[in-house]
């Protein structure tokens, strides 16, 4: 066969460009550090690089975001509840000084006023804390804050608290104490009745000042909501009939001083100080039938600061100026969880109903009433020694000592029941604070076991990294040698091809 000129250049031609093709995938992968520039180069390569790159991108999104942010928001959370435990701390430490007998009343009333603020810093401070603008303890709801921003006057609630039935405290009142009239001019206008005490048994409701009725009704056909509803289950949730027991009457604690001599078979409610007071026989039917109680009150009217009720109860909100009424579910366990990684999610949040008690203001509440009554038998006994001073009649100064020794014996009784107010007080702050740090040791757990998945999502990512690395980089001195070749293989090819075609039929004559 003969080979022609053409086919000479041809061939050369073709050298050529797959010497300076070489080349130019040398040059590229030194200057790129990557083995292929697009898919067609090798789809092998690339194939498993975008596998590798997806989940190159997903481990970052999980440490990068999700994880430093859950981490983040459970920090917050348990700073909140770390601050809430020392506040607890310090009230325990005013509330044992306040168990004394012989506090003066500046002191009790210097006590009391700290007790308001630190509640005021727990509820109003820690309990409303936010992440980034998102309320940390109300649950799904986010965007709203636990407690009422200002005085609200528009929403009236139905609530409903659930009691077990070992959740009434015993508790002590002075009845029938010396009947003073701060306008008598002698001691014949006194009835000088001996003070006694009688105990019975209370549930604090959540709420004081609640209401005697609302604006809205429930049922079809409407029927008016009672002020007060009890009802009375098992365990199971059955219903639990109480025999021998009278009917619920609703009263005022300022309605007379014996409002607190509750019948053995009577259940009393103090709407002003949202208690309910049961008798001895009452008592000992619930204990006996072990019957939990649900209870149904009224409340309207907010003050600033305010719990929202539908953060702890099941409850149903009736807006009186858009006429539209909203009936809240009791918070269930409301979990925010963030995806920290390949099918594993992390909760993040605590509800302040799993961590914060509304017991707690109010306790205080209570032993601010105590310290009231306290103080007003001492100023009946003031009363009662300036009359001593300026009466001169031995019959009714005789009358007045007595009257005094009356008071004095009252105070001491009233005295009593504030020590046992306060040591009331300091019982409910040691069952939050168990409550509280149960709340705490689950959030440090989930905290640790998200720490630990961030370190393993490290060490996952730069595994991933490595593996990226070596399916789509170049070892750099091989490409600098593949690179050497290839440029002197194009040289060569560049100056055989000028010799070969340089040539003419006088190179051969």
């Amino acid at each position: 066969m003969r080979v022609t000129n053409t086919m000479i250049s041809n061939s050369a031609q073709s050298h050529i460009g797959k010497a300076k093709n070489k080349l130019y995938k040398y040059q590229e992968q030194y200057t790129s550090q990557q083995k292929i520039q697009r898919p067609s180069d090798d789809p092998v390569v690339a194939v498993r690089a975008l596998k590798l790159r997806t989940t190159y991108s997903q481990l970052t999104q999980y440490a990068d975001k999700n994880v430093k942010d859950a981490l983040n928001w459970m920090d917050t959370t348990e700073s909140a509840l770390s601050n809430v435990g020392d506040i607890l701390t310090t009230m325990k430490g005013y509330l044992v000084q306040g168990n004394c007998d012989d506090l003066e009343v500046d002191n009790r009333t210097a006590i009391i006023e700290t007790l308001k603020k630190n509640v005021e810093a727990i509820f109003q401070g820690e309990a409303n804390s936010d992440y980034s603008g998102r309320y940390l303890f109300t649950g799904y709801r986010t965007d709203t804050s636990l407690l009422f921003p200002e005085e609200t006057r528009n929403f009236e609630y139905k609530i409903t608290e659930n009691f077990a039935y070992d959740a009434f405290r015993n508790v002590t009142s002075v009845i029938l104490g010396a009947n003073y009239d701060p306008n008598a001019t002698s001691g014949q206008d006194y009835v000088d009745d001996a003070a006694k005490t009688t105990t019975a048994y209370r549930l604090q409701l959540a709420y004081d000042n609640c209401a005697d009725k609302v604006n809205f009704q429930e049922g079809n056909p409407p029927t008016a909501i009672p002020p007060i509803k009890l009802t009375f289950t098992d365990k199971n949730g059955a219903p639990v009939t109480l025999t021998g027991v009278n009917a619920p009457t609703t009263a005022l604690s300022t309605d007379s001083n014996t409002i607190r001599q509750v019948g053995d078979n009577d259940i009393l409610y103090l709407r002003d100080t949202g208690e309910i007071i049961i008798g001895k026989n009452v008592y000992s039917e619930i204990q006996s039938k072990q019957a939990n109680i649900s209870i149904d009150y009224l409340k309207t009217y907010f003050d600033k600061s305010d719990i929202r009720p539908e953060m702890y109860f099941e409850a149903t909100r009736y807006d009186t100026v858009e006429e539209v009424k909203i009936k809240y579910d009791e918070p269930d366990k409301q979990e925010i969880s963030y995806e920290i990684n390949y099918s594993q999610t992390m909760a993040v949040n605590v509800q302040a109903r799993d961590a914060i008690s509304t017991d707690i203001y109010r306790s205080v509440d209570y032993i601010q009433q105590t310290i009231q009554y306290v103080e007003e038998v001492e100023t009946k006994i003031k009363e009662c020694q300036k009359l001593i001073n300026n009466t001169k009649d031995k019959a009714e100064v005789a009358k007045l000592e007595s009257l005094k020794k009356t008071l004095e014996d009252e105070r001491k009784l009233r005295v009593s029941v504030m020590a046992e107010a306060f040591g009331m007080g300091l019982t409910i702050v040691n069952e939050v604070e168990d409550k509280l740090n149960v709340a705490l040791a689950d959030i440090g757990a989930r905290y640790k076991r998200t720490e630990l998945t961030s370190d393993k999502l490290l060490d996952t990512r730069l595994d991933t990294e490595e593996k990226l690395s070596n399916n789509e980089g170049v070892d750099l001195p091989d490409v600098f040698i593949g690179l050497t070749q290839a440029d002197n293989l194009y040289q060569a090819s560049l100056s055989a091809t000028s010799k070969i075609l340089g040539n003419s039929l006088l190179n051969y004559i």
